[in-house]
């Protein structure tokens, strides 16, 4: 059973390389910069921002899944497997023979495996992994400064998170405002 085989549409495809094609190569001019430090910011930048990037995009794709289904996600994978995609149907996965009243498919089906069962669970715990790793990240990054005063440290926290934020929301527009665009339908 292939619950996850998809068809591309290639203009779309062309269009999301070129536009990640573009910001790759800003990032990387922008990275060969001659200062030390500014190669070392836009460095730390790259990882938590391709991160955050990814977890908007995942964002966007649980929000269509939800929202859009039909309108939105189906039309760009018309043969995608609805048991696994569809979260109007697919929560069912996590109980035997689809019946909540039967009990867990599994071992964990319904808690910590339910990540296993549909593409809703996979998304989201996807996800959260990314989120909780970048976060990690940056404060590992952020405890290793020890010459910028606590005050300094606050605003440059709010700045990284209000750039973070931005990417992440580039992230997320990609994929439910572009990507998975709802189909009008009449």
């Amino acid at each position: 059973m292939n619950l996850i085989y998809m068809t591309f549409d290639k203009k779309l495809i062309m269009k999301t390389y070129k536009v990640v094609s573009m910001s790759i190569l800003l990032i990387i001019a922008i990275a060969n910069t001659s200062n030390a430090q500014m190669k070392k910011k836009w460095r730390d930048y790259l990882i938590a921002g391709s991160s955050v990037f990814v977890s908007g995009m995942l964002d966007g794709t649980i929000e269509t899944i939800n929202y859009h289904y039909e309108t939105g996600f189906k039309p760009r994978f018309p043969n995608a497997n609805d048991q696994f995609w569809n979260p109007a149907i697919s929560w069912k996965n996590k109980y035997k023979n689809g019946d909540p009243k039967l009990g867990p498919k599994f071992t964990g089906s319904t808690t910590i495996f339910a990540c296993s069962t549909d593409a809703y669970h996979l998304l989201r715990t996807s996800k959260r992994t990314i989120d909780g790793t970048t976060l990690v990240y940056y404060l590992n990054q952020s405890c290793n400064d020890k010459k910028t005063s606590n005050k300094k440290k606050w605003i440059k926290a709010a700045k990284d998170f209000a750039i973070l934020t931005g990417i992440r929301c580039v992230g997320f527009h990609l994929t439910y405002s572009v990507i998975f665009k709802p189909q009008m339908v009449y």
